[in-house]
C-alpha cells in the first residue's frame, strides 16, 4: 500500500472527527456498567449514563459486580478506591482480558483510571468522563504521565498482534526509562508519524521489533499486522477443530503467521454454518459472506480458475479464492492472492494478502 491508498480501516480508526465519533471509535461493543453505592453516587452514576446511551446503572453489591466482571469489557466505580480496590483483586487474571475499570468520588471531582489503563481503555473512559464531568482524570502509566509511546496501546491502534507481552513489557520499560527501540518493519512506513522513541533498524539482527506476517526466529519481538484474509469452502456439517487445524497447517507450510489472519470469508449458503462460525468466533475473526453472484464476479475478473464440483454445489465457479479477496478489498484495495485454494479432507482455503502501510 502506499501513501495515498491507505488501509480502509486503518484510516477509519485514525481519523479525527467530533467527540461522539471518537467515543464511538474507541469504546466500540465496550459500553460501561456503572456501580454506585449511594443515592448520591447514584445520581452521579445516572449524569454519566447520558455519556453512554447503552451503559447500565446497578447499585453495588460483590456478587453482582463479579458477574459484571466477566460480562463486561469497562466498570466505571462510584465509591472509595479501597472498596473498589477489593472488589477487584479476586478477580484479576491478565491485563490482556481483564476489563477496564475507572474509579470516581462521590463529588464527581477525579476520575481514577485504575485498571487496563491501555488495552482495556481506562484510560481514555477516565479522560472522556472528567472532560464531561469537568473533573480531573487521574493517569498514573508511567508511558502517559511522562509523554511517551505505549507501545500495546500503539500496537493496538495498528492492528498489530502481540506475539510475547513479557517481551513487550520490556521494551516498554526501557522507553520509560529514556531508552529507544529499534523497528524493522517488512511494509512501508509513514516515518513522519513514527513515534520518536522508535527507530528504523537496517538488519533483522538488530531490531528489537520486527512487524511482519512471515514466520522467523530471533531475539525481537514480533509484531503481525492482520493483513492476511482467508477464502473458505467447506462441506456441511465439517467442525471447528478440522478447519482449524488445516488453517493452522497451511499457514505453517507457506511460513505465515497464523496470526496476521484479518479475517475470513465464504459463500452466503454457509451463514448456518456451525463449525465456521465456531472457528470464528473462539479465534476472534470476522466472517464475510458474500453471493455467488459477487463471488462470480471477482473470479472472473481475477481469471480465478473454474470448478465445475463446486458451481453445481452452489451456483459459484469458485469460493476460497474470490472469496479471499473480496475479504481483503475491504481492508484494502491493493491486495493479491498468496496462497492459491488448497484441498485437504473438509476444507478448501485460500489466502489472500492485502497491502500495509505503518
Amino acid at each position: 500500500m502506499n501513501s495515498g491508498n491507505n488501509s480502509k480501516v486503518r484510516s477509519q480508526k485514525s481519523e479525527v472527527g467530533s467527540q461522539t465519533q471518537d467515543r464511538e471509535s474507541l469504546h466500540r461493543g465496550n459500553r460501561p456498567v456503572l456501580f454506585y453505592i449511594t443515592d448520591t453516587g447514584r445520581v452521579l452514576a445516572e449524569k454519566i449514563s447520558r455519556l453512554y446511551p447503552e451503559s447500565q446503572v446497578l447499585k453495588y453489591s460483590p456478587g453482582l459486580f463479579a458477574e459484571q466482571w466477566s460480562a463486561s469489557k469497562a466498570l466505571i466505580c462510584i465509591m472509595a478506591a479501597g472498596i473498589a480496590v477489593r472488589a477487584i483483586a479476586p478477580l484479576l487474571k491478565d491485563k490482556r482480558s481483564d476489563p477496564a475499570v475507572v474509579v470516581l468520588d462521590e463529588k464527581g471531582e477525579y476520575a481514577v483510571s485504575l485498571l487496563s489503563g491501555h488495552i482495556g481503555g481506562a484510560n481514555a473512559f477516565a479522560r472522556e468522563i472528567a472532560g464531561y464531568l469537568g473533573a480531573q482524570a487521574v493517569i498514573t502509566t508511567a508511558s502517559d504521565v511522562q509523554g511517551k509511546v505505549a507501545l500495546d496501546l500503539w500496537a493496538m491502534e495498528h492492528d498489530l498482534y502481540v506475539e510475547d507481552y513479557q517481551k513487550l513489557k520490556a521494551l516498554s520499560t526501557r522507553i520509560v526509562n529514556g531508552g529507544k527501540v529499534q523497528l524493522m518493519a517488512e511494509c512501508p512506513v509513514d516515518t513522519q508519524n513514527l513515534p520518536v522513541e522508535l527507530e528504523l533498524a537496517d538488519q533483522p539482527e538488530k531490531a528489537d521489533i520486527i512487524i511482519s506476517e512471515r514466520v522467523s526466529v530471533g531475539k525481537a519481538l514480533f509484531l503481525r499486522p492482520r493483513n492476511l484474509f482467508g477464502g473458505i469452502g467447506c462441506n456441511r456439517g465439517t467442525g471447528s477443530d478440522e478447519i482449524r487445524e488445516f488453517i493452522m497447517s497451511v499457514c505453517e507450510d507457506e511460513g505465515l503467521s497464523f496470526h496476521s489472519i484479518g479475517g475470513i470469508a465464504t459463500i452466503d449458503m454457509k451463514r448456518d454454518e456451525a463449525g465456521l462460525i465456531d472457528f470464528a468466533r473462539d479465534n476472534g475473526l470476522h466472517i464475510d459472506f458474500f453471493s455467488k453472484d459477487e463471488l462470480n464476479r471477482e473470479a472472473e475478473a481475477q481469471q480465478v480458475t473454474r470448478s465445475e464440483v463446486v458451481m453445481t454445489a452452489t451456483g459459484a465457479v469458485a469460493v476460497a479464492e474470490p472469496a479471499a479477496l473480496l475479504c481483503a478489498k475491504k481492508y484494502n484495495d491493493s491486495c493479491a492472492i498468496i496462497r492459491p485454494k488448497l484441498k485437504r479432507g473438509n476444507v478448501t482455503f485460500a489466502i489472500a494478502r492485502a497491502d500495509f502501510t505503518l
